[in-house]
């Protein structure tokens, strides 16, 4: 016999957990495997009986059961159903490749966890542990930015008809957390550079000019370096050229797209980062290693951001350098950005065009190739002429 059809109210339980009212009061009943019943204590929440029936379903019912018991075409397992959220979220929205990198890494890890939950089965149960798996010690801004997630997966399989609620909107956001990492002195940054290879010294240099972030280097390529027939001065400067910046944090901005003159310090980065390797790219360095090229990356010898990143902190922890403080609160190469804006704010220079800001005073829009740029003033940051931050 065909399983009674619940009423909407209903239709999201768990197989087996049924709401009943009894003496005017809402109360949960379990019916088991063996057929028996099982009534929830009278107060029990609405998420909390779940939660109970989804784990005694999955110890005891097989998937198959609850197919045949929900009767729903559209309650398949997540790991049918992430890959066409994943596909719709490619289609419809127009996410930076780090963000769907970010994605597609998440979406991994949920199959990894969940790959064989019923799309009807998913609680706040599932939320839970994916977030106990995947955030231990991480900080709040990671555990909430993980809850994002989960919910705009969810939210795409209820427009799919493949859920009637989203469970991760039952989830509690924690406070957005302080930074409280210190800054990079210009003697940390010295002595880290002299330490460093030669790829990380250029790229310490391009961020410490140009004020960008690790993204942005490792992406420069030669090409992204129009250099001028012959030098011209700017602002009390030579400038031989312009190197263009994308800013993927603000890329839909129209301040995220900047145009830095190429005066004599930026340029001596681009001279001494030319050697005998062939690559498209400022920085970069010879893959030694039969790996694959990392995901993401387009070139052989293109570094990945945790490379650059993890490379200058090793380095930073073998000098001995802020070994007063917790390793969370040293200093990384995210803070050659402060440096440098601090440094151009020192010797006179407003940085917020040339850092991509948003808010930024002084900049000169124009066209090119149909795309338009942020010009920001010639400026260059002399190492020997500025005080210590």
């Amino acid at each position: 016999m065909a399983p009674k059809r619940r009423t909407d109210q209903n239709k999201d339980l768990p197989v087996g957990l049924h709401r009943k009212i009894v003496r005017g009061k809402e109360r949960f009943v379990f019916i088991r495997e063996d057929g028996t019943n099982k009534w929830l204590p009278a107060g029990v929440s609405r998420a909390d009986a779940i939660a109970a029936a989804h784990a005694y379903n999955s110890k005891y019912r097989y998937p198959d059961t609850v197919i045949s018991e929900r009767g729903n075409k559209y309650n398949k397992r997540l790991s049918d159903w992430v890959p066409v959220v994943l596909e719709r979220v490619k289609k419809e929205e127009s996410l930076s490749d780090n963000a769907m990198s970010t994605f597609e890494m998440d979406c991994q890890r949920l199959l990894e966890l969940h790959a064989d939950v019923y799309s009807n089965q998913v609680s706040l149960l599932h939320v839970n542990q994916f977030l106990e798996k995947f955030c231990a010690g991480k900080s709040n801004n990671v555990y909430n930015r993980k809850i994002s997630f989960l919910k705009k997966v969810f939210d795409y399989l209820c427009d799919m008809s493949a859920m009637s609620t989203n469970p991760a909107e039952l989830k509690k956001v924690k406070p957005k957390a302080t930074k409280t990492r210190q800054r990079l002195s210009i003697d940390a940054w010295q002595a880290i550079h002299d330490a460093a290879p030669a790829w990380l010294q250029i790229a310490m240099r391009l961020a410490l000019q140009t004020t960008h972030a690790v993204l942005e280097i490792s992406r420069v390529k030669y090409r992204d370096c129009e250099m001028f027939d012959s030098p011209v001065l700017q602002d009390g400067l030579m400038v031989y050229g312009v190197m263009r910046i994308h800013r993927q944090k603000v890329h839909k901005k129209e301040a995220s797209r900047v145009a830095i003159p190429i005066t004599q310090q930026l340029k001596s980065v681009i001279d001494d980062s030319r050697d005998t390797v062939f690559s498209p790219y400022v920085v970069h360095k010879v893959k030694t290693d039969s790996n694959p090229i990392a995901k993401g990356l387009t070139h052989e010898t293109q570094l990945t951001t945790r490379l650059i990143s993890s490379t200058f902190s090793d380095l930073r922890d073998e000098l001995g350098l802020y070994k007063e403080l917790n390793k969370e609160a040293r200093p990384t190469f995210h803070e050659i950005r402060a440096l440098a804006i601090h440094l151009y704010t020192q010797i006179g220079v407003d940085p917020q065009a040339r850092a991509a800001h948003t808010d930024a005073k002084s900049t000169k829009i124009y066209q090119r190739d149909h795309v338009q740029w942020v010009e920001v003033p010639a400026a260059e940051i002399m190492l020997d002429r500025v005080n210590n931050a």
